[in-house]
């Protein structure tokens, strides 16, 4: 997708980047950029002697508008993907190399390997009811491994991001952050920032039930879920895409996960996160959590839409629609 924080690098720039990183020796072939992302331009390629197919990622220049926490957020890819490698099996992306130097360019770049598969928001009906089930419950149970990786606050990993002692005031700030980004940017949202602040006032002893820090990735929908079918039926090859990873309450998760959607409705989803996590209850107050992460998404989602220049694209446009009407029931509905 077109997206003007895409900084684009030609042949010759990725060459050289990959002998800087890598050593003089290396030979770089097969260069070619992956368009469906929409925040990093994205190359695959193959780099010989000995270290195969990879992705380069190479962030927006220093000096592009951004949203507050999306500064420096390749970083926090990097760190997802170092974290989320300590559980055995987990299909993600290895970590090559990286430079957050700023010496060379004016942004970051980090190199991974490639997992071969194709995203399954792009593979439509070529996966069968029953394999969607199947793979539905394995992402589960992969969202709930995730989560049982642990830190010490709460909140984004990059500094001058949202964070805290309490997940309350971490995502107190991850929301005036947002309001205040819409405010930067000129964006026109259906309900008031006093509105939003009102909500989450309303619904801060909820916020306050959340004590330990989880690995949360935030970005579970289909398109950053890889499936392949080398074996002879389709499997989970790779999660991917980690950068809105977040310290936060694992039910966070479930938002991106049902994008648009209710995840009381994926029945095949919860049997495979209770798999992990048999303690698990969607209760009526973890649904009220989500609602509330869920007003948070859609806040991201409609403002970002302008620093990225995809708002006046017509292919996007119902899609903002109904993010903007989500938005505006899930104010009513915090609100009381």
């Amino acid at each position: 997708m077109e997206s003007l924080t895409k900084r684009r690098r030609d042949t010759l720039e990725v060459e050289a980047m990959m002998r800087r990183m890598l050593g003089p020796q290396v030979v770089v072939s097969d260069i070619a950029e992956i368009t469906d992302g929409m925040f990093n331009a994205v190359y695959r390629m193959n780099i010989a002697p000995g270290v195969g197919d990879v992705v380069l990622k190479s962030s927006p220049p220093i000096d592009i508008p951004l949203l507050t926490y999306e500064r420096d957020i390749l970083r926090t890819e990097a760190a997802f993907y170092h974290l989320a490698a300590q559980l055995p099996g987990l299909p993600v992306p290895k970590v090559i190399a990286s430079d957050f130097s700023r010496r060379h360019l004016d942004g970051d770049v980090l190199l991974v390997s490639r997992v071969d598969g194709e995203g399954w928001a792009q593979l439509g009906d070529r996966v069968s009811s029953s394999d969607d089930a199947r793979l539905r419950r394995e992402l589960g149970a992969i969202a709930a491994r995730l989560h049982g990786i642990t830190g010490t606050e709460f909140g984004y990993f990059q500094a001058g991001a949202a964070q805290g002692d309490t997940w309350r005031a971490a995502f107190t700030t991850m929301v005036d952050d947002v309001l205040a980004d819409a405010e930067r940017f000129g964006v026109e949202l259906p309900v008031t920032a006093s509105d939003v602040r009102t909500a989450v006032e309303t619904r801060k002893a909820l916020l306050d039930e959340v004590v330990t820090p989880a690995l949360v990735h935030f970005d579970l929908w289909r398109g950053n879920v890889l499936l392949d079918r080398s074996t002879g039926h389709w499997e989970i090859a790779g999660i991917i895409d980690g950068e809105r990873a977040m310290w936060a309450d694992p039910a966070a998760e479930f938002v991106s996960l049902s994008l648009l959607a209710d995840i009381a409705d994926d029945a095949e989803f919860l049997a495979g996160y209770r798999s992990v996590r048999p303690a698990f209850e969607l209760t009526s107050r973890v649904r009220e959590r989500v609602t509330l992460y869920r007003m948070y998404l859609d806040l991201i989602m409609l403002v970002e839409a302008v620093p990225r220049g995809y708002r006046g694209d017509d292919a996007h446009a119902d899609f903002l629609r109904e993010v903007a009407a989500e938005l505006a029931r899930c104010v009513a509905e915090l609100r009381g």
